[in-house]
């Protein structure tokens, strides 16, 4: 070639890159344990992982013996009636919320190698959400901010009904009276002299229970006579009072002998943070020790793409999530069962920075927009 060529040449390339403008380089450098070097200008951003808020209603029914359960089938002739006091869990309502969260084992740290010099072009803006995580690069467009997730477990209790028996602690002694015979016998004639002893002594169950049935009988008596009109009196309104009234104290010596349940509603917020490899794990544990599992069945749509994310310079990390069905049973039925995004059981890759705009979708951080400039 000649010399005239070459410079011809030269001078073509020079023209081609004076028309150029690059970026500042940046090294994007993962956080582990520390290892990061912050001497360099630069900052820290992370990626987004899910956290399921899961709301769970139960309820426990306490099943509470009554105190003369022994002579419900005697004196009211059921047996029908809680013999042994016991409590029972029922599942009532189970919600997931999908929310978003920093990922503690994906913090990354953007350190830039140089200082800028007049012929490169600004420094890409980056812009990020409440969590720290991207949500946009050199797009002019901000996203909506997002609520810090408070990740604390809550628990309300509403109960309904009292453990003990509204007549069970009542007059328990009665009077004695024993009769005492005293013969004499004088030649043949014979006398009987009777002698009443009156002690006070304490009812035995038996006498009682013997007590609340006949009480039973009054009341029910009394509704009848209260319904039929035998008072021949016209109680307008009142009567249904009344007869409300009569059913109360009725139902509150039936208990004496039936039992009583008493139910407590518990809301309990739970939040689950799900990982690559568990499907399977206990959520929740009863009082009486039985579990509310949850399941987390990966739908695997992102296993054909490389799992470990190509490193290159002036790139950065981004998630690309996989779907998933979550179900939450307790004893082996399923109470709740949705599909949704998890961003940690998917991959991480990378995309490039220079000359393009890009925007991240603030809960998952996968790449919703990119265009190349």
């Amino acid at each position: 070639m000649s010399l005239l060529k070459r410079s011809i040449a030269l001078i073509l390339l020079f023209i081609c890159f004076a028309g150029q403008h690059t970026y500042g380089q940046f090294v994007v450098t993962k956080v582990k344990d520390r290892n990061v070097n912050t001497a360099s200008n630069g900052f820290f951003y992370s990626l987004p992982q899910t956290v399921f808020r899961i709301s769970i209603v139960y309820e426990e029914v306490q099943k509470i013996r009554g105190p003369f359960a022994d002579y419900a089938k005697e004196y009211l002739g059921t047996s029908d009636y809680i013999s042994t006091t016991a409590n029972e869990y029922n599942i009532l309502n189970v919600d997931v919320f999908p929310e978003v969260e920093a990922d503690p084992g994906q913090f990354y740290y953007i350190s830039y190698t140089a200082e800028k010099t007049k012929d490169e072009k600004p420094a890409p803006a980056f812009h990020f959400t409440p969590f720290g995580t991207l949500l946009a690069v050199d797009d002019i467009k901000e996203g909506l901010p997002l609520p810090m997730p408070v990740n604390v477990d809550q628990t309300f209790i509403i109960g309904e009904g009292e453990q003990g028996f509204t007549y069970e602690a009542d007059y328990h002694r009665k009077k004695k009276i024993d009769t005492v015979i005293r013969r004499i016998t004088i030649d043949t004639v014979n006398i009987e002299q009777f002698l009443f002893k009156t002690s006070w002594v304490d009812k035995t169950p038996e006498d009682r229970a013997d007590e609340a049935a006949k009480q039973i009988t009054a009341i029910r008596e009394a509704r009848f006579n209260l319904l039929s009109g035998y008072q021949e009196v016209n109680y307008g309104e009142s009567m249904s009072y009344m007869d409300g009234k009569l059913k109360e104290l009725e139902n509150s010596y039936l208990e004496l002998f039936l039992g009583k349940k008493k139910k407590t509603v518990v809301s309990k917020t739970i939040y689950y943070t799900p990982s690559k490899g568990k499907v399977n794990e206990s959520l929740l544990e009863m009082p009486d020790g039985s579990m509310v599992n949850i399941r987390v069945v990966p739908h695997e749509l992102t296993d054909k793409l490389p799992p470990q994310p190509l490193e290159k310079p002036g790139s950065i990390y981004y998630r690309i999530p996989d779907e998933a069905t979550v179900e939450v049973e307790y004893e082996d039925e399923v109470f709740f069962r949705k599909n949704f995004l998890i961003n940690q059981l998917g991959i991480i890759t990378t995309v490039p920075v220079s000359q393009t705009r890009l925007r991240f979708d603030p809960l998952t951080g996968t790449l919703t927009k990119f265009v190349r400039e």
